[in-house]
């Protein structure tokens, strides 16, 4: 249509559809938000609409923007973007801009479609004599005295066919003979196919987006997972996970992970097999992909013990992480306890090296001894390997805020005495005597020697001197000091010998792994850092409120800092050194439930297939369990988007290795002349050369030497080069 019939707007927006610049600025939009999107980590796609998960995503970035990111969160500003360029995505800036690609695509379509229709069907066949001296592709030749120029016309169509081109003969008179020929007419409608794909990418990404269903959701293994809510008027889908296996490499990263599944609709099996990230099965209308993978769950089962009914089954995904020492604690070659113990408190002047790649910090607990006295345990992440210390102090008024010095760490053990008491001649001690009371720069202990008699024994290492001394309460004449070696002769038949000074390791010092120090009345040991994996679970039976179930290992478990569950899920975790524990059962001991009931119950151990009966309830721990993440999908547009790939390959790769060619032949009785049009890229002249050199009866050297002897003319490239 002319402009002239139409409305003025209409014809503005036309043009502007149809504008090459407005079509460029188009794509380096839609190119400049995607780049934004890759650049910027979006709210992962199921997160997209719980405004909740949106601002955790944007908490995350804060670290990384900084004061852009309410900026960022905000643009474009004026209305409630949602997320902002974090959630770029859900905008409709976005949707503005991909509907006007695709509107100008349609547009250009349109406008360009009867143009280049009549071009392949009804192309110019006529063209002036002139044109064959202007043209910017264009070669000729003399003819050789005496040649036959209806010959030559012959013999020229016949090389223009061999050549693949389609010929006809146009005009010819007096001034000569005029061929047309046409190669790859049909190229120019490659265009069309390159645009229909575009209209299929974009049509089949919206079908997808507003009528594709996605589903991503963890399952333990030997359990199953249903696509729709209760109710659904669907023929229910069913993801069962036979099991879930994974490899991992020395330093415990995951090498790779799948999935043994199967899938029912409406309660008969249509598919299964096995699952990766790369590798889906397809049943039911649905592709089912492997996306993450996760080794620390438990399953947990309670009866009634007096019926038998199964009152609870569960397995736990325990996505909650502590790395601490495992202690073990006797009294009178009893063991009291043996866990691991959560590390409560940093200590308050650590700073880490720059060296130190380790996301632990250094930590301390205070476990109560008696009303007075606490032990505090202090581990290091001096990684590959932990530091642990230990120390005796009174029990601060704030536990919180405590130094190195104050918990002993680096300090060697104080002095303490070395001694060996005898009673009527038989040795009832020999040994270094601990010291864990504080009095006027001195260090105390009360040591019984008899039914009762009571001995104090000290050790003076200030500044108002040095030494061991002792003294009686009950006898003023029973007090005094005495150097290494020194003895003294006590009441009741008790002779006291002070050998002299040894470290007093059970006021504070450090232990290796496995060693065992007496510490007050219990024998500390410690058996390496590990971690336990727990979660806070409600509605637990025999539980005062919700209860805490916990995994031990015995072994550090094989994690990363954060793991992206499903790209969605961000479940922070901390990371210690490595060993071969799995649920695969590559440890030899078996791992541990621990369920804290609260209240008066106090807490329940299970070893793997274990069970306990506690309040009328029997508690099993059926074993650790590993759980798989899947990503379910329906794709409606999926066959569109591939047919849209498809036919955007055969239409560039039709228009960028087949342009059309078209050629003008004219054949007087003394010359031939070539003159032709082609697209970008392709070097017609050469071609035409190429043509005039086998037309020729001459070798190619004397063609080009009678360009110079005035009987050939070759001219090509915009130039003009006359005989």
């Amino acid at each position: 249509m002319r402009a002239q019939t139409w409305p003025d707007p209409a014809w503005w927006i036309w043009r502007r559809l149809t504008s090459v610049k407005w079509a460029i600025g188009l794509i380096l939009a839609a190119a400049i938000f995607s780049a934004v999107g890759v650049v910027i980590p979006q709210v992962p796609p199921q997160l997209a609409d719980i405004p909740e998960q949106v601002e955790a995503h944007i908490e995350l970035q804060r670290p990384t923007w900084g004061g852009f990111t309410d900026v960022l969160a905000e643009f474009p500003w004026f209305y409630d973007t949602k997320g902002g360029v974090f959630n770029l995505y859900k905008q409709p800036y976005w949707y503005a801009v991909v509907a006007l690609v695709a509107l100008a695509i349609s547009v250009c379509t349109v406008s360009r479609a009867p143009p280049i229709w009549r071009t392949v069907r009804r192309p110019p066949k006529r063209v002036n004599a002139a044109y064959f001296e202007r043209a910017r592709h264009r070669a000729s030749t003399a003819l050789p005295a005496g040649e036959d120029p209806d010959a030559v016309t012959a013999r020229v169509a016949s090389l223009l066919r061999g050549a693949r081109y389609r010929v006809e003969q146009v005009s010819a008179d007096s001034d000569g003979v005029v061929l047309f020929a046409d190669r790859y007419g049909w190229a120019q409608l490659a265009t069309f196919v390159t645009h229909l794909a575009l209209l299929l990418l974009l049509g089949a990404t919206l079908v997808t987006k507003f009528a594709g269903e996605e589903y991503q959701f963890w399952v333990a293994e030997g359990e199953s997972h249903i696509l729709f809510p209760p109710g659904d008027d669907r023929a229910q889908v069913q993801i069962i996970v036979d099991d879930a296996v994974a490899r991992f490499a020395d330093d415990g990263q995951a090498l790779d992970f799948r999935s043994h599944v199967r899938v029912a609709e409406a309660g008969v099996e249509v598919g299964g097999g096995e699952v990766t990230v790369n590798g889906p099965v397809h049943a039911a209308g649905y592709r089912v992909h492997q996306a993450a993978y996760w080794e620390h769950g438990a399953e947990l089962r309670i009866f009634d013990q007096d019926t038998g009914q199964l009152l609870y089954a569960e397995t736990h995904f325990l996505d909650q992480q502590i790395i601490g020492p495992r202690i073990r604690v006797e009294r009178g070659g009893a063991t009291v306890s043996e866990e691991v113990i959560s590390l409560e408190h940093q200590v308050a002047d650590y700073v880490p090296a720059e060296e130190d790649d380790s996301p632990l910090p250094a930590a301390y607990t205070l476990i109560p001894l008696d009303a007075h006295r606490s032990l505090a345990v202090t581990m290091l992440p001096t990684l590959p390997e932990f530091e642990f210390w230990y120390r005796v102090l009174p029990t601060p008024d704030m536990p919180s805020g405590l130094t190195f010095a104050e918990l002993g760490v680096g300090q060697d053990a104080p002095p303490a005495p070395l001694l060996t008491i005898e009673v009527s001649g038989e040795t009832v001690f020999d040994g270094i005597v601990p010291l864990d009371q504080s009095q006027n720069e001195a260090r105390l202990t009360a040591l019984p020697i008899g039914e009762d008699q009571l001995l104090w024994l000290g050790f003076r290492d200030g500044a108002t001197g040095e030494g061991f001394f002792y003294y009686s309460p009950e006898l003023e004449t029973e007090r005094g000091s005495l150097e290494p070696g020194g003895s003294i002769a006590l009441s009741g038949d008790v002779e006291l010998t002070y050998q002299g000074v040894a470290p007093d390791t059970a006021r504070q010092g450090r232990l290796n792994v496995g060693e065992t120090r007496t510490v007050g009345t219990i024998d500390l040991t410690w058996l390496g850092a590990e971690s336990v994996f727990y979660e806070v679970a409600a509605d637990i039976p025999g539980a005062s409120g919700d209860a805490l179930i916990a995994l031990e290992r015995f072994g550090q478990a094989r994690t990363a800092e954060t793991f992206d569950a499903l790209g969605g899920e961000s479940v922070q975790l901390a990371v210690g050194a490595t060993n071969q524990s799995s649920a695969g059962g590559q440890v030899g001991r078996p791992s541990r439930l621990i369920i804290g009931l609260g209240g008066d119950v106090g807490r329940i151990e299970l070893d793997e297939g274990q069970q306990i009966v506690h309040s009328g309830l029997r508690y099993e721990y059926a074993g650790p369990r590993e759980f798989t993440g899947l990503n379910v999908r329906r794709d409606p547009g999926g066959v569109a988007f591939w047919v849209g790939v498809g036919l955007g390959l055969v239409g560039m790769s039709t228009t960028f290795f087949t342009p059309r060619r078209r050629v003008w032949a004219r054949i007087t009785n003394d010359r031939v002349q070539l003159a032709g049009q082609a697209g970008h890229g392709v070097d017609l002249t050469a071609e035409l050369e190429r043509l005039l050199e086998l037309e020729s009866t001459q070798p190619t050297r004397r063609i080009r030497r009678s360009l110079f002897g005035g009987d050939y003319a070759h001219v090509g490239d915009g130039r003009r080069d006359d005989a």
